[in-house]
């Protein structure tokens, strides 16, 4: 059985859910930025777009994307989870970047992300969204589609040295990918290839930065109006995630019996298990009381977000994204397949219970 360090089968075509997905992840900090400049003058709105389309279809689509596989591949309109549909105006390019378009594509970024500084530094809270939306993208584009993407000639390709290889030699590691679980059954070495059995560190620490960015946004909203009603929302935090939860739903989770006396999941690494293992599927009120936990904790700051659009627009969208990189990235390799959200196919199901 695979390990975590096993990496996903390459991704050779991008679905329109992908295309979604990151355009809409793309879009926030241009966003924010937009928010900050137009509070001043629409005009430099006008600016700040005219600078991220010059970058995207200009500078990045000439001095990048030509050396791209996917680019290259694409007949017509390019086909890549970001700038699909985009006329190819360029020639393709195989091979290495040279030094000269690394440092141009490196100088028309800067620009674009830095534009929008000085009005965001009026004020914190933009500037604050501005850099953790731009820091959450690239830690998960490098987390989720560095380490299967093609374009290996990208400075943030992860895919192995070996994994290249083989792709270049025509193996069967070139299947395709698809979100939907179909990459998990095409996998080099077996369906089951592809499933998460171990979660490491670093998984913890992506998804506690994720989950804090939802976090403070609420908690910044309710301490604003009262110390008190913060230390409530702080009490109902720990509790759900280290009681409620941990009984009603963890103690049914394969991934909860690691680690010994204490937990070794993304979500809840290092913390005591105060539960026995509970070796069969959570029933209906075990899952009754862990929405409603999560219903509580959820719409108990909107009283006082309601007061600040700024902060209600950060915890919903940081929501938004959550659920979906989760669902999309998570989920379909979960070996939890006792949970309602859980989309590994059944047959997958059938192999690996039948392999453990």
């Amino acid at each position: 059985m695979s390990s975590p360090g096993i990496p996903l089968p390459l991704k050779t075509e991008h679905s329109a859910k992908d295309r979604l997905y990151w355009n809409f992840f793309n879009m926030i900090p241009f966003l924010i930025g937009s928010i900050a400049i137009a509070r001043d003058s629409l005009k430099w709105v006008a600016v700040y777009i005219g600078i991220a389309l010059f970058f995207f279809l200009v500078i990045e689509f000439r001095f990048a994307c030509t050396h791209c596989l996917y680019y290259i591949r694409s007949k017509g309109c390019v086909k890549c989870m970001m700038l699909s549909g985009v006329p190819k105006i360029f020639k393709a390019r195989p091979g290495p970047h040279s030094p000269f378009e690394k440092a141009v594509t490196v100088l028309g970024a800067l620009p674009m992300f830095l534009f929008p500084i000085y009005w965001l530094v009026r004020d914190p809270l933009l500037l604050v969204a501005y850099i953790v939306s731009w820091t959450l993208f690239f830690l998960t584009a490098r987390r989720y589609e560095c380490v299967r993407c093609l374009n290996f000639e990208c400075p943030m390709n992860r895919v192995p040295a070996d994994v290249k290889k083989e792709f270049e030699k025509g193996d069967n590691l070139s299947g395709s990918f698809e979100i939907s679980g179909k990459g998990i059954l095409e996998s080099c070495s077996g369906r089951c290839a592809s499933l998460r059995v171990k979660h490491e560190f670093k998984d913890f620490l992506y998804w506690n930065f994720v989950t804090l960015v939802i976090l403070f946004s609420a908690g910044l909203a309710i301490g604003i109006s009262s110390t008190g009603w913060l230390l409530a929302y702080i009490f109902i935090i720990i509790f759900h995630f280290n009681i409620l939860e941990q009984r009603f739903f963890c103690t049914h989770c394969p991934y909860y019996v690691e680690g010994g006396k204490r937990l070794r999941c993304m979500m809840n690494w290092g913390w005591p298990r105060h539960f026995k293992p509970i070796p069969y599927p959570p029933g209906k009120f075990d899952l009754v009381i862990t929405t409603l936990g999560f219903i509580i904790m959820i719409f108990f700051p909107l009283p006082y977000l309601l007061k600040i659009p700024s902060l209600l627009g950060a915890y919903f969208v940081s929501i938004v994204l959550f659920l979906l990189t989760i669902w999309r990235s998570e989920c379909p390799r979960c070996i939890y397949f006792c949970c309602p959200f859980n989309r590994v196919p059944v047959e997958v199901r059938k192999e690996y219970e039948g392999e453990n």
